[in-house]
Formats: C-alpha cells, sequence, structure tokens
C-alpha cells in the first residue's frame, strides 16, 4: 500500500458516489480494486513525477491512491499525466453509467416514474438528492433506456 495520491476532478455526483463506493476513510482517499479497468489505468499512466513540478492546491479535488505495481516503486511513479487523468476520469464515468445500467435496467420497460426509482439509486450509493445529481442521472437513465430499446427493434 502507497502512501501516495494523485489528486482529479470530477463532476459532483461521481465524486460523492466514488466517496461512497471506493473511500477508504482510514487513509482518506479513494482506492480501486486491483484488476479493475481504473487500476490498469494508473498503471499505464503513472509517470516520475517531473522535477519542476509543483503540487498546486488540491482543495475540492478527488484524493486518489497511487498503486502499488510491480516494478513500479509509488515513491519515484506517482504523477498522473493530463492524458492519464483524462483516461482515468473518463473510465470512472463508464463504470458509473455500466452501474446505472445494471441497478435500473429492470426498470427499461416497466411503466413507471422514475423520479422516486433515481433518488433511491441516489441514496444507495451516497451521492446528494439535488436536483442537478437528479438531472444528469435521469439523463443518463433515459439515454440507455432509449438505446436499449432501439437496439430490441429490429428493421426489414
Amino acid at each position: 500500500m502507497s502512501q501516495y495520491n494523485i489528486y482529479i476532478s470530477v463532476p459532483e455526483y461521481l465524486d460523492q458516489w466514488l466517496r461512497h463506493d471506493f473511500w477508504n476513510p482510514g487513509l482518506k482517499r479513494v482506492e480501486f480494486e486491483r484488476g479493475s479497468n481504473c487500476h490498469a489505468i494508473l498503471s499505464r499512466f503513472l509517470r516520475r513525477r517531473p522535477p519542476e513540478y509543483a503540487e498546486g492546491d488540491t482543495t475540492g479535488l478527488l484524493p486518489v491512491e497511487v498503486p502499488t505495481f510491480k516494478g513500479m516503486n509509488p515513491d519515484h511513479h506517482n504523477f498522473l499525466t493530463a492524458e492519464g487523468e483524462k483516461a482515468l476520469v473518463s473510465a470512472i464515468k463508464r463504470n458509473f453509467k455500466a452501474l446505472v445500467d445494471r441497478e435500473l435496467s429492470c426498470f427499461y420497460s416497466r411503466d413507471v416514474v422514475i423520479t422516486d426509482i433515481i433518488y433511491a439509486f441516489m441514496a444507495s450509493h451516497g451521492i446528494e438528492p439535488t436536483e442537478k445529481n437528479w438531472e444528469t442521472i435521469r439523463q443518463m437513465f433515459k439515454r440507455l433506456r432509449d438505446k436499449s430499446i432501439r437496439s430490441r427493434v429490429k428493421i426489414c
């Protein structure tokens, strides 16, 4: 286990979800599971810290563990490039979308009011029930549902 963190900026709903589902309260940071796509991205894009690099203010940013990888000492490889951060945030968004699809797909073909379903989903994953968070997840749900329905319609 490494003592180093990287700091990333993610949308509010993702920050809250990661702090709820992946947070290590003792070390006060997000820790991704070995074998996950986020872990693989970190192994690929962590680099040696440039000599001229000075860490700025990390207030409001999400701390993420710099994992230990075979052949990569976290004392030296604890810098995430801008491209690596972009790839990591993209993977986090895909993971969240997959979670929404996995947990709410049973409601795609049902005649249900999605308001309560989305609020319940948010509560179970530590996401604050703000209108902005709800609308973001509602749009994600709608797009996934529409894509699911279109894939079932056969074009002759």
